[in-house]
């Protein structure tokens, strides 16, 4: 069954696909409380998503599980994109990536009044080629 508060989580992560993070407001309070890889307000949380989706301009997510209980929405969700600018230190390398999010929102009169994000950063780094590889022996 959707809600209401599925449909706002919905949106939020639509919002994030089309690559227009400041669009973000449309779902979220002013007085966003960010967690995590979120940022702790929603001028940090937009501008987190501006910065990761510079690297990764063609990130997709793919929503996989979304649960409510009241007014909090836990999502598990994967991205894919392209590494296409410095993320994190690491230049450009037109690298796929994959990987996993876990994040946990609470919705009150329709907006997003906090969000915390967990991010699988382990991967992303892996994936682009910014971590040591080992050869076995």
């Amino acid at each position: 069954m959707e809600t209401t508060e599925k449909g706002v989580v919905r949106r939020f992560y639509d919002i994030v696909g089309s690559g227009r993070p400041e669009d973000l407001d449309e779902v979220c309070s002013a007085d966003l409380r960010g967690h995590g890889a979120a940022g702790s307000d929603l001028h940090e949380v937009k501008g987190e998503w501006a910065s990761f989706l510079a690297a990764f301009p063609d990130l997709t997510p793919e929503l996989r599980h979304l649960i409510q209980e009241d007014d909090l929405v836990s999502v598990w969700l994967t991205y894919t994109g392209t590494h296409e600018s410095d993320f994190a230190g690491v230049p450009a390398n037109g690298r796929k990536v994959k990987f996993a999010e876990w994040d946990l929102l609470r919705i009150r009169e329709g907006k997003i009044v906090e969000i915390t994000q967990y991010c699988d950063l382990f991967t992303i780094m892996s994936q682009i080629g910014a971590l040591p590889t080992v050869t076995p022996v």
